[in-house]
């Protein structure tokens, strides 16, 4: 297993209109690296993980349960197991989500 990762040099797994992201594995955990294209919005949805999200770029405004709030570089979210959430790029935005448990994909 690598230890060191650059985060340009992780394979793009995911490609939709106006977003890519790159995973890595571990044994327990998914981190995904994101680039969102301004405008791009990220439906309602769930799933079984927590995740973190670290904005290192950008604005996001993310809704996450009945809380909604914007999100710039530096800040980060948490998003509890199986509560509705969404996002939308407000700018062109870089993004780290940190994923648990690990996500199969």
């Amino acid at each position: 297993m690598n230890h060191f990762i650059e985060l340009n040099a992780l394979e793009i797994k995911d490609s939709l209109p106006g977003a890519t992201a790159a995973y890595f594995q571990t044994e327990h955990s998914t981190i995904a690296y994101t680039a969102l294209k301004a405008g791009l919005q990220i439906p309602l949805h769930n799933h079984a993980n927590e995740a973190v999200d670290i904005v290192l770029a950008g604005i996001v405004e993310m809704q996450i349960g009945e809380s909604s709030g914007t999100l710039t570089a530096g800040m980060m979210s948490f998003v509890p197991s199986n509560i509705m959430h969404s996002a939308t790029a407000i700018t062109d935005c870089k993004v780290i989500t940190f994923l648990h448990p690990k996500r199969n994909f």
